[in-house]
């Protein structure tokens, strides 16, 4: 699994167009993150049981069609962390302005909770900004 982090518009989609482009992609899962803790769910733990499960429903995710979770279950592996072309876009969400709303804080704070699980568990992780990637592991 690659690990791809950025700010809103700084080119992540396009450098993984570019640099992956036989890659499954999975953009925006910081918004699966907010569906999760509408139902009352804890993402981190939600994202740790995704990341073992190869059977799991892949289609629950947002941004992922039935085509592309057919893929990511044919790459062979028995965990999501393991896939080499499983490529998953998160956006930055933690720098600048502290939110007022107790709800937008807490989305903010699991984002970077599960980005923190995911960087953990990739074999590569990238921070785009600017459009000039910087590999961080």
């Amino acid at each position: 699994m690659i690990l791809v982090l950025g700010g809103m518009c700084q080119g992540k989609h396009s450098f993984c167009k570019k640099e992956f482009p036989t890659a499954v992609l999975i953009d925006d899962f910081e918004y699966k993150i907010r569906e999760q803790l509408k139902q009352g769910k804890d993402p981190v733990k939600e994202a740790e049981r995704w990341l073992e499960d190869n059977t799991g429903s892949f289609t629950d995710i947002t941004g992922v069609s039935s085509d592309k979770a057919d893929r990511i279950k044919d790459m062979g592996s028995d965990s999501v962390a393991e896939k080499p072309e499983l490529v998953i876009i998160m956006r930055e969400v933690g720098s600048g302005v502290v939110p007022m709303d107790r709800e937008e804080r807490e989305w903010r704070e699991a984002v970077g909770r599960v980005s923190c699980l995911f960087a953990e568990r990739a074999a590569r992780v990238y921070r785009l900004l600017a459009g000039i990637p910087q590999r961080l592991k």
